[in-house]
């Protein structure tokens, strides 16, 4: 397979001449160098599980008693989660404590439905599929950028 990769190299280098003769014998020895300089978060095989609601009616309201485990676990701010919750489920909330009170009643599976389209949109990446995203700004536009991949997508404010 080194045999391959030296030939393809050589004719790439010899079409694009952007580097000079390497020496790429020592490819196994790259790698290792490579692999070494990607963040832990990234080297690590443990999955992303989507977080399940807890939810709970208490008369006319309802409460999602792991607010902040699920906002932990996206790693993103709460309020950033309460907001776009708020917008999406059409009721006012307050945070109390661990808890994320809605002053209506809303069905556990229109919350969680609501939690993963978040996910979808502001936490996982669209290439690779991993949760390992941060928000950046490209010219102005808020982006969701991959520090597993690299891959960004512009991403519209939650208001």
């Amino acid at each position: 397979m080194v045999g391959h990769l030296n030939a393809f190299l050589s004719v790439f280098l010899s079409v694009y001449g952007q580097i000079s003769a390497m020496d790429f014998s020592n490819y196994d020895a790259l790698l290792e160098r490579a692999h070494g300089q990607l963040p832990e978060r990234i080297n690590t095989t443990a999955r992303f599980e989507m977080p399940q609601v807890d939810i709970l009616m208490e008369g006319n309201k309802t409460i999602l008693k792991n607010f902040v485990q699920v906002a932990k676990a996206f790693s993103r701010e709460e309020g950033q989660l309460q907001k776009f919750l708020t917008k999406e489920l059409g009721s006012y909330s307050t945070v109390s404590g661990e808890r994320l009170i809605f002053n209506k009643k809303v069905y556990g599976k229109k919350i969680g439905d609501a939690v993963k389209r978040f996910a979808a949109d502001y936490v996982i990446c669209p290439q690779c599929g991993k949760p390992d995203t941060h928000y950046a700004s490209m010219e102005g536009i808020k982006i969701l950028k991959c520090e597993a991949c690299g891959a960004w997508k512009p991403i519209k404010a939650i208001v």
